[in-house]
């Protein structure tokens, strides 16, 4: 069996600084911020991203929301466990921050992160493949809770039919192949290795589409749109699911 150190302790092996350079999950993260985020209505903007890594999106949603103007206060919050990326953070983030946003980060999983807020939006941006499967129902409830009413999930994971057809071409990325159940109905879960140029390998889980469906269905969402999209020659798929009232 191959290695299975596949959570987040596999991010402080890895050269992730390198998203700086790379500029990888750009595209993703600015559609996201033009085409979800600020879009949003009303005086107050409220968001977490769980897993923000070296903060490379936050530093986008930093440049974009100043620039646009549109909101009085703004509230930055997320959690990132891997500690040589939280580190990262810390010592490379804007040090000039305008007076409207405020910023709070947590070096810890989500499970056991803790906030007081409420969020418009919360982002997850293709980090779910690193949760446990037996994890995800108390995840899914916790972003029920932590959203405001009408507030929205963002869920970005690689799209299915491309990973297939990349294991297919490349079989020595893939590791274990199985079923999970959930709601007494089976999913197909991929065990497989990620190499991201100029960064590493990292070891991830995917699951069917359908599975998070059912999942946020589940747990109190409904889905607004699911789009597939090219970023940057990686084929991923953006879920937006909304809190039910």
């Amino acid at each position: 069996m191959k290695n299975k150190d596949f959570f987040y302790l596999q991010y402080n092996k890895i050269n992730w600084k390198n998203q700086e350079k790379t500029k990888i999950n750009s595209f993703i993260n600015d559609y996201i911020i033009k085409n979800v985020i600020l879009k949003h209505r009303g005086k107050d903007l409220a968001i977490f991203d769980i897993g923000f890594g070296i903060g490379f999106f936050f530093k986008m949603l930093i440049n974009q929301l100043s620039a646009s103007r549109k909101y009085k206060h703004i509230i930055i919050e997320g959690c990132e466990p891997a500690k040589i990326n939280y580190d990262y953070w810390l010592a490379k983030k804007p040090p000039k921050i305008s007076k409207d946003i405020t910023i709070s980060v947590q070096k810890t999983t989500f499970q056991k992160a803790q906030t007081k807020t409420r969020f418009d939006f919360i982002t997850a941006i293709y980090v779910f493949p690193h949760f446990l499967s037996k994890n995800l129902d108390s995840t899914a409830r916790k972003i029920h809770s932590l959203l405001k009413e009408q507030g929205k999930f963002i869920l970005v994971l690689a799209n299915e039919k491309y990973l297939e057809n990349k294991l297919k071409a490349e079989k020595d990325l893939s590791i274990e192949a199985k079923q999970i159940k959930y709601n007494n109905k089976f999913y197909k879960e991929i065990l497989h290795y990620s190499d991201i140029p100029q960064i590493g390998k990292l070891i991830d889980y995917n699951r069917e589409e359908n599975y998070y469906l059912s999942l946020f269905k589940n747990n109190g969402f409904k889905l607004d749109s699911k789009k597939n999209l090219n970023d940057n020659g990686f084929i991923c798929t953006l879920f937006i699911f909304s809190k039910k009232s």
